[in-house]
């Protein structure tokens, strides 16, 4: 069951914070920009604007950029011009020549708000157009351009103070040689024509520059609560006043010290600091507003900082801080703590790098947006032990750039038990209930707020099924039980059945989801096998074992962890035989299955051999070696790998025999027959007249086989060879005379060599 939480504050406090994200893009400067959608500003690079002084830019509630202006054209947010969105009666270089402001009557449309410049003698005056969101497929159109207001010369001068309804705006302009201010309110009923007059401070008129008319350059802005003004005139002073944002008055006029070249103004958030730029002095000042008394505020100005280039624009950002035009600069200034004094603010030269754009002496004229109270709200669920529990905050109100902290309450869980951002997770220690706080703050309170409640982390059952692996043994049940539960679990196993228990009689996995009266479900798991008897042999039934050898019994390959019992007792996974009788074995498996096998061996007798003794004679004629009397189906292996059941040994050397009987007994012997050094004739005249004596070539006391004979004539040339001679060359064919023989034995390597007469 999920369990929410969901509590909301809101935070009253004296800080002004600025809920809408309307101002999280700035495009200004040649293509720069600047993006407030993170926590850290970063640069966009897509303008397709480029101008020196009057720029605006407005979002949507998301964030989402929807169109920009240097006051003389207008693009959408896919940085092409706007449809109608050319020659709006601005002028690029006049301080503030833009400002936006959302139509009270339709969040789809826009007023977009103009000033003429001192290039052009400031004759345009005060001009709008009306911008509908909804036209060009949201890209947007302006559908009433250039509507004049104030038709009498105004300064550079634009600014936009919220009602104090929250809903209505002020639309102020000063006019030029006067000490006028001119507030138009803009309504759900358009805007009033007849603007409320406030004749306080001093007369904007003169100055230098090209045209002897800059005293209408600088910039006016309200305090973030909108109860104060403050304007830069260029060669003059800085001033301040009272605003009454219910009425559109100025009063008591505050003259500030005049530091050479008076332009950018700004409020600190919680408006106890003015700043303002010393155009071409590079230089930032800082007056504090609570130093008590008009001249205890005008002298209290200082310089808190230098710029990299022109101090231009101040414009108080979305997180909080106060950015810098720098002309000519890669990078924005930045006021990181604007409501502390003196240098303490901590202005950086190099606040935003902008990348390859550059930026000029103007920063987008946002308008100050009403206050809306930062609000904080969580949601949880209740969960089980060992899940992950998720937590969502959310945050409305502020500027957009709140910072989300978390402690859940945990501290076993260490550096886990705290957490930031708006959707952490946090895993629980231990069942039970924690207290969670969440804590939000943005920059400029004095203390986060913080929101707590109360999480449930149930227990979960605990459930054991036995050994993930169960083994039985075939027909044999296994009964599977997740163990005592308290009253109020149920039971589903994996085939649905709801029993406290399951019998398995297959093999298969099997699981149980037990889950206990909080809702908080275990899965137990097990693997039934459920195991065949063992398939053993231990070979033939009959086996005949030949005398003196042995015989290895095996009862096959069997599965791990199984157990042996022979005849005699022994637990060996193989038996050795030596002698007849019946062997047998009994194999058993882990889960107690068993199986037995046994044969017969029975000893045979090996055969007998004896090639005789061994011997040294002449070997004129082969010596036939014999293996004795052998029974039938024996078979033979002499030493050169010949068959036969004899041997004709014709040279020296040992010989020997293998006899294998029927019965694949096996036995074996040898003999050394040493050659005699006996004589022998090698004739020199044969008479082949076929008397039948002296008829061949006849060598007398050797063994002619094992001799090799070559004859040659008496021209050297080669009339006979054989590799194994006979006792038969006779010349048939050849001529009476003398002839050259050679004589070599293969195997001892005797060469003769002689002649002999044929004469018939």
């Amino acid at each position: 069951m999920k369990k929410i939480f969901t509590l909301i504050i809101l935070l009253a406090t004296q800080h002004c914070l600025f809920a809408q994200k309307e101002n999280n893009n700035w495009l200004f400067g040649r293509n720069a920009g600047i993006s407030f959608a993170g926590a850290t500003p970063v640069a966009l690079t897509t303008s397709a604007m480029s101008t020196y002084e009057a720029c605006a830019s407005v979002s949507d509630g998301a964030g989402n950029l929807l169109f920009y202006t240097n006051s003389v054209n207008v693009w959408n947010r896919n940085h092409a011009l706007m449809q109608n969105g050319q020659v709006l009666g601005g002028h690029e270089s006049a301080s503030q020549g833009a400002a936006i402001v959302q139509s009270p009557a339709n969040s789809n449309q826009y007023y977009l708000f103009v000033v003429d410049g001192c290039d052009n003698y400031l004759q345009g005056g005060l001009k709008y157009s009306l911008i509908d969101m909804t036209q060009q497929s949201g890209l947007g159109a302006v559908v009433n351009k250039a509507v004049q207001v104030a038709s009498g010369s105004v300064t550079e001068k634009l600014t936009v103070v919220p009602h104090a309804n929250g809903t209505d705006s002020w639309i102020l302009v000063h006019q030029w040689q006067s000490n006028q201010f001119l507030a138009y309110l803009l309504t759900r009923n358009g805007l009033t024509t007849t603007p409320i007059i406030s004749s306080v401070g001093s007369v904007h008129t003169g100055g230098g520059g090209n045209y002897q008319n800059a005293n209408a350059v600088g910039y006016m802005k309200a305090s973030p609560a909108g109860n104060k003004l403050a304007v830069g005139i260029r060669d003059g002073s800085f001033e301040l006043f009272d605003f009454n944002n219910f009425t559109g008055r100025l009063s008591n006029y505050v003259p500030l010290r005049q530091f050479y070249r008076s332009y950018g103004v700004e409020f600190s958030p919680d408006g106890t600091k003015l700043y303002g730029t010393n155009l071409d002095g590079n230089s930032l000042m800082q007056f504090n507003l609570q130093a008590g008394s008009s001249a205890a505020i005008a002298a209290s100005g200082m310089i808190v900082g230098y710029t990299s280039g022109y101090a231009g624009a101040l414009q108080l950002g979305p997180n909080g801080k106060i950015y810098v035009a720098q002309y000519e600069s890669n990078f924005v200034g930045v006021i990181n703590e604007p409501d502390r004094l003196g240098s303490a603010c901590d202005f950086q030269s190099s606040g935003v790098n902008l990348g390859n754009r550059v930026c000029q002496i103007g920063l987008p004229n946002n308008r100050s947006l009403p206050v809306r109270p930062l609000t904080a709200a969580f949601t949880s669920n209740t969960v089980c032990f060992g899940t992950a529990t998720p937590f969502a905050a959310t945050i409305g109100g502020g500027s957009g750039v709140a910072v989300a902290t978390w402690n859940f309450g945990d501290a076993t869980s260490g550096t886990a038990n705290t957490a930031t951002g708006l959707t952490p997770t946090h895993t629980f220690s231990a069942p039970g209930t924690y207290t969670v706080t969440l804590s939000v703050t943005e920059p400029g309170m004095a203390a986060p707020i913080t929101v707590s409640s109360t999480v449930t982390v149930s227990p979960v059952p605990t459930v054991n099924l036995g050994p993930s692996v169960q083994q039985v043994c075939q027909g044999q049940p296994v009964t599977l039980t997740a163990g005592s539960q308290p009253t109020g679990t149920t039971f589903r196993w994996q085939d649905g059945s709801t029993n406290a228990s399951f019998t398995a009689t297959t093999s298969g996995q099997y699981y149980v989801d037990v889950t206990n009266a909080q809702g908080c479900t275990t899965r137990g798991s097990a693997t039934v096998q459920v195991v065949a008897p063992p398939v053993l042999t231990l070979g033939p039934a009959l086996q005949r074992l030949c005398q003196g050898q042995t015989l290895t019994l095996s009862a096959g390959v069997q599965p791990a962890g199984a157990t042996y019992r022979w005849q005699d007792g022994s637990t060996g996974a193989t038996f050795v035989v030596r002698t007849s009788g019946t062997y047998s074995v009994v194999v058993t498996l882990p889960p107690g299955c068993t199986a037995q096998a046994s044969t017969q061996v029975e000893a045979v007798p090996l055969p007998t051999v004896n090639l005789g003794q061994d011997t040294t004679l002449c070997l004129q004629q082969p010596l036939v070696l014999t293996v004795g009397r052998q029974p039938a189906g024996s078979t033979y292996r002499w030493q050169d790998g010949s068959t036969a059941a004899t041997y004709s040994a014709t040279v020296g050397g040992t010989y020997s025999v293998e006899v294998t009987s029927a019965n694949g007994c096996v036995s074996r012997d040898e003999r050394v027959v040493m050659a005699a050094e006996c004589p022998f004739e090698i004739p020199n005249i044969i008479t082949p007249n076929k008397d039948q004596n002296n008829e061949t070539f006849v060598l007398k006391g050797l063994n002619p086989k094992a001799w090799s004979l070559v004859v040659y004539n008496r021209w050297g040339r080669q009339v006979y060879e054989t590799t194994s001679y006979d006792n038969g060359w006779n010349a048939d064919g050849h001529p009476d005379g003398v002839y050259y023989y050679m004589l070599k034995n293969a195997t001892t390597g005797q060469l003769y060599r002689g002649w002999v007469q044929v004469a018939r």
